[in-house]
């Protein structure tokens, strides 16, 4: 608990204290002022829960900002689809990161345990919700949950507009940039603007300030924005770079360079591979379009390596 939430629990302990003795006198007032303590101990003692540090769950805070919410109350309408929009935008991002493809319909029930999403509180200050994933950070920092959280945020922090927004929307993939354009919309439709924390081990990894503008720009982005598949390519070039985080990059033979996405089930079979290594590799071609901007990219995703 920090200093500043530990001194208002002490006063607020203190002043629950002396209400409830004066209560036990009859004096209904106090009674009134007693209960009303209890439910701000309660509070308090929530906060202190889902601010804990813990290394195992990556902790969202999805704040909801509106004149309507500032009791931190929410319409039970709101809490069930924000919610699920939330649990289908991380669960189609990790998909797509795990297995690739642009066209999957279904999440398996085995990957929503591995992520273990769930709702750890809603707290004041409009409305807070509180959402934790399962870490599960290998040695190298890296895991299922902290993958799809950060693409998520790629394209929030990207306002809709750019070769940012056309790059992290394709590495998002289709369902998951839907479920969070639903969710944008979502706190449109309350008229109200949007703060999103993530936080790591009690230290802040990102945060998204969601105002009229910034929704307005990404929902409509989302909106009109499309991943088409193309054509699947054979390329043969040299190995340039090999990374972690599901990137290669590959100088063809007309000394273009090229980047490639792959996900993380046939990360054995890149792990294989080295600098300077001459491969040749069957790759998926999709191009994202901005109609908005009038801009388009081309990805390319690794199927397979053929030598």
């Amino acid at each position: 608990m920090s200093d500043e939430l530990r001194k208002k629990a002490s006063q607020a302990k203190a002043l629950h204290d002396l209400a409830k003795m004066k209560s036990e006198s009859g004096d209904f007032a106090y009674k009134l002022a007693a209960r009303s303590l209890e439910s701000h101990l309660d509070e308090l003692s929530q906060i202190e829960l889902t601010s804990e540090t813990s290394p195992a769950f990556e902790m969202l805070d999805f704040r909801i900002i509106a004149p309507h919410l500032k009791t931190g109350s929410a319409p039970l309408d709101l809490v069930a689809k924000l919610t699920e929009e939330v649990r289908k935008t991380i669960g189609y991002a990790a998909l797509r990161l795990m297995q690739g493809g642009i066209n999957r319909k279904r999440i398996p029930k085995d990957l929503y345990s591995e992520l273990d999403l769930r709702l750890t509180g809603l707290l004041p200050g409009s409305s807070r919700f509180i959402i934790s994933a399962a870490a599960n950070r290998d040695l190298l920092d890296d895991g299922l949950s902290k993958g799809a959280i950060e693409r998520v945020f790629m394209v929030l922090s990207s306002l809709g507009r750019g070769e940012e927004f056309l790059s992290s929307v394709n590495v998002l993939g289709p369902s998951s940039a839907k479920s969070l354009r639903e969710l944008l919309k979502l706190i449109k439709s309350h008229s109200a603007e949007a703060e999103f924390t993530w936080k790591y081990s009690g230290d802040e990894v990102l945060r998204w300030n969601g105002n009229k503008e910034a929704l307005e720009s990404i929902t409509s982005a989302l909106e009109v924005t499309e991943i088409v598949e193309q054509e699947k390519v054979i390329l043969h070039g040299k190995v340039e770079l090999l990374s972690e985080r599901e990137r290669i990059e590959l100088r063809v033979d007309e000394g273009k360079l090229i980047k490639i996405l792959y996900p993380k089930s046939i990360l054995p079979m890149v792990s294989e591979l080295h600098l300077g290594q001459e491969v040749t590799l069957y790759c998926q071609v999709t191009e994202t379009e901005n109609p908005l901007t009038n801009e388009s990219s081309i990805f390319y995703e690794l199927l397979e390596i053929r030598s």
